[in-house]
């Protein structure tokens, strides 16, 4: 059972997607995203080496736009000249979010997202979501979207997939009308400005994850009740639609949940687990069997593990918002078959992944190659930030390290008899290593050191040296 839950507290608005039971997906208004916002931009800089410009689209930082992502169509409508150049207004639209130290990444390729379809005023693009399989199905819509549009792209969602022919229509001539409005804004505009926000997090939520797939939808705002069940009325297969007053969150188990997101494995029902580990570059799953031997034959038990690995790193990219490069060092097998079927076992596990998800294979070291294209920072950059002790590496200095070091400052003391006390400020994790400095050390300064364990961080320690007073 798929169940869809928008909780509302304290007027923020959180969603999440359950398959019986387990967390599958989580949407946050924990931070404000630009994807898919349109604004007036100012060209700023044109970098030709890379073959693209920074835009001021009056946020803190700005924007990436690659000269390649301008259609001559858009050159001639909106710029007005066959080049852009420095210091020219531009209508631009965030493609993907900023993330760490970089600005957002901006487009000329303008699109307006509906429920069921997606509407592209300066291309002439048409199709239907690869998602619609029933080919008669397919050739209606492709029908339509030939009579919706002669001069403008369209492309038709998942959505609506049996929805009533007029029904679509009049999406595309709202999208339409958008717009045209979103048009006489930007030629009126005299500075960078935001044009058309993203709906909010609830509209999200409705727009895009309540479809036919799901069975239930609980609320907890009688606002947003009205308008999943105005939603509703226009899905092939209608969903149980429940109102309540309590955290959902709390009620439906999503927080016991989310705690596992901090961390590093992630247990497999046979008894094997996965080790996630992420850097700038990339994601790595391994997948080990650990403790799992119920299986006679060595290639089942990993065939076995590895088949239950795939759908839960499945889960994990989705859940987690994991993008970019992901390798997976999956268990080793006998035979090319056994890669085979396993290969078609992760194809189905991504289908339900909104996100363009590209699987590229198996190297010659027998890791598993793909890629994920998100529009937004990853769960983890929202929920969580670095430890401000290890700076985000999980390692801290050795204890034995820093007992070598203390004991070098220790000795390099001269004229101890000046000083009453030399006081050492350790850490806690250091209280057992008090002897050991000590032994380390000369007699006359052992029997003037005191310590402390104030310092905040594992690797720190500090002398201070205490004259004797006369």
């Amino acid at each position: 059972m798929n169940q869809l839950i928008i909780n509302l507290q304290e007027k923020r608005v959180n969603g999440a997607i359950l398959s019986d039971g387990v967390l599958q997906e989580l949407f946050t208004e924990e931070n404000e995203f630009l994807s898919g916002n349109i604004y007036v931009g100012r060209v700023e800089k044109i970098i030709t080496g890379l073959n693209a410009a920074f835009v001021d689209i009056g946020e803190s930082k700005n924007a990436f736009l690659k000269l390649s992502d301008l259609s001559r169509q858009y050159l001639n409508q909106i710029a007005g000249s066959e080049t852009l150049k420095e210091g020219m207004k531009v209508l631009v639209q965030v493609k993907h979010d900023a993330i760490g130290s970089k600005g957002p990444q901006v487009t000329g390729k303008i699109s307006l997202a509906g429920r069921f379809l997606v509407y592209f005023p300066l291309s002439r693009a048409k199709g239907v979501s690869k998602k619609v399989l029933d080919q008669k199905e397919r050739d209606r819509l492709k029908k339509l979207t030939r009579n919706l549009a002669k001069n403008e792209g369209v492309v038709v969602r998942t959505a609506a997939e049996l929805v009533p022919e007029e029904v679509i229509v009049e999406e595309f001539e709202e999208l339409k009308k958008e717009w045209t409005e979103i048009l006489k804004d930007f030629k009126r505009a005299r500075k960078s400005k935001l044009l058309r926000s993203e709906p909010t997090v609830a509209d999200y939520i409705i727009r895009e994850q309540l479809n036919k797939q799901i069975d239930e939808v609980y609320v907890n705002d009688e606002t947003v009740y009205e308008k999943v069940k105005e939603a509703c009325k226009r899905i092939s297969r209608r969903p149980v639609v429940n109102l309540s007053k309590e955290d959902l969150f709390d009620k439906l188990g999503v927080y016991n949940q989310l705690g596992h997101m901090q961390e590093r494995t992630i247990d497999l029902p046979s008894g094997g687990y996965i080790a996630l580990d992420t850097t700038e570059a990339l994601t790595v799953f391994d997948v080990n069997s650990a403790s799992f031997v119920a299986e006679k034959s060595h290639a089942e038990l990993a065939y076995k593990i590895n088949v239950e690995a795939a759908h839960e790193i499945a889960r994990q990219l989705r859940l987690r918002n994991i993008g970019g490069i992901v390798i997976i060092d999956f268990i080793d097998m006998p035979s090319k078959d056994y890669y085979d079927k396993l290969l078609k076992e992760l194809q189905s596990a991504v289908k339900g992944d909104s996100a363009h998800i590209e699987l590229i294979g198996f190297t010659k070291l027998g890791l598993f190659e793909m890629t994920r294209k998100r529009k937004s920072p990853s769960v983890d950059q929202l929920l969580f930030t670095s430890c401000p002790v290890c700076k985000g590496t999980g390692r801290v200095i050795s204890p034995l390290v820093i007992v070598k070091r203390v004991v070098n400052e220790l000795s390099k003391i001269q004229n101890i008899n000046e000083y009453n006390t030399v006081k050492v400020t350790l850490h806690q994790r250091l209280s057992g290593y008090v002897e050991k400095i000590k032994q380390s050390v000369n007699d006359s300064i052992a029997k003037k050191v005191v310590f402390s364990f104030d310092a905040s961080s594992p690797g720190d320690f500090h002398l201070t040296l205490i004259k004797k007073t006369s």
